[in-house]
């Protein structure tokens, strides 16, 4: 959770959308929830990064969620990196049991 302005924020992405709902995971914890993807609107894309302000109970506000394209940017060369370097360890072939 972070604080933007005086308001509580949570980061989630959307893992994935089937039939009208949203697989959300939040950022931090890793809690998993569903959406009706009506909810976010435009914002329903899997891979999107997602700015959610809290609620005076603590609950995401998904009608006021943003997007964060730059932040997806970074976190895209970053897996992009790792899996790079992944690959240049990888002897290939198949593995003798």
């Amino acid at each position: 959770m972070s604080d933007v302005g005086g308001v509580d924020m949570d980061v989630w992405v959307v893992d994935r959308v089937h039939n009208g709902v949203a697989v959300l995971v939040e950022d931090e914890s890793e809690i998993v929830v569903e959406v009706a993807a009506q909810l976010l609107g435009e914002l329903a894309v899997e891979g999107a990064l997602l700015r959610v302000p809290l609620g005076d109970l603590g609950e995401p506000v998904w009608s006021q969620a943003t997007r964060q394209s730059e932040a997806e940017d970074d976190r895209r060369v970053a897996g992009q990196a790792t899996l790079d370097e992944l690959k240049k360890r990888d002897p290939g072939g198949d593995i003798v049991l």
